[in-house]
């Protein structure tokens, strides 16, 4: 799903600035977004200056931007690779083939921020990161599906998202309403899960939710308002018997780990 958060720093000035570089051991509120990006040409380069100058006039400087480029067939790596030139803050990552869960999860291993949290090329909102990180909570999920929310995409994408949310906390025990879109995850709290994970494709940040939930993590959800910006360019019906049978295999290996009493250690805030 690709979605568009209309308050966007539409109007600040292109970048240009030169911010000091994350620095996680000396700034409690150093942040690494991570963006994976697979085919994005057209979007990318306006997406980074956006968010560049929207963190400057927020004053969030100690940020990292990680470009987690996935096996693109158009210009995108080198878009990537230019941006990571001229802005000091940017840096990318390459993996050879598309895969969206391994990308956030290479970018999610490579952040150095105390915060983390997950954007999309066409999906991103800084006023969430801003008060995400004010929470008092390890992760802070957008929930389009809560009360509050305003989603204004097509009426089956809602079904869909709303069912996915369902089966979710049916089938895995989960207490969140949904498990993709933005999030803010607090690096300390969450490194250890982030590296167990083993599902990539659509149930990265699924699995990662699930096991956060099941150590006892905190998470809190804040309703988010959210606009479509452009269809999504992979078919949602053909992405469904997919996403199903990984659901359930996710199911089956989680309840075995659940069964055995095996608990990572996690360092909460």
């Amino acid at each position: 799903m690709k979605e568009q958060h209309p308050n966007q720093p539409g109007d600040d000035q292109s970048p240009g600035l030169e911010p000091d570089p994350v620095s996680p051991e000396t700034d409690p509120d150093s942040v690494s977004i991570v963006i994976p990006v697979h085919n994005e040409e057209m979007i990318l380069r306006r997406t980074v200056e956006l968010i560049h100058a929207g963190l400057h006039k927020r004053g969030l400087d100690s940020v990292e931007i990680i470009l987690s480029e996935n096996g693109s067939a158009d210009a995108t790596r080198r878009v990537a690779e230019d941006l990571a030139r001229e802005i000091p803050r940017v840096t990318v990552l390459q993996l050879d083939r598309p895969d969206y869960g391994a990308a956030m999860k290479a970018g999610f291993l490579a952040a150095r921020g105390q915060f983390i949290v997950n954007f999309d090329a066409d999906y991103f909102d800084l006023d969430f990161l801003a008060m995400a990180m004010r929470a008092d909570a390890d992760i802070v999920i957008a929930a389009k599906g809560l009360l509050g929310s305003h989603d204004s995409r097509i009426l089956i994408r809602r079904i869909i998202s709303r069912s996915f949310g369902w089966l979710v906390r049916r089938l895995l025990g989960v207490r969140v309403t949904e498990t993709h879109g933005m999030k803010l995850f607090v690096r300390e709290a969450i490194a250890p899960l982030a590296n167990e994970v083993e599902s990539t494709q659509d149930l990265f940040d699924t699995e990662l939710i699930a096991r956060a939930d099941w150590a006892g993590l905190r998470i809190t959800e804040v309703p988010i308002r959210t606009e479509e910006l452009r269809h999504s360019r992979t078919g949602i019906f053909r992405r469904i018997p997919r996403t199903l049978w990984g659901l359930v295999k996710l199911r089956r290996r989680l309840r075995k780990l659940r069964a055995q009493q095996v608990r990572p250690s996690v360092v909460g805030r």
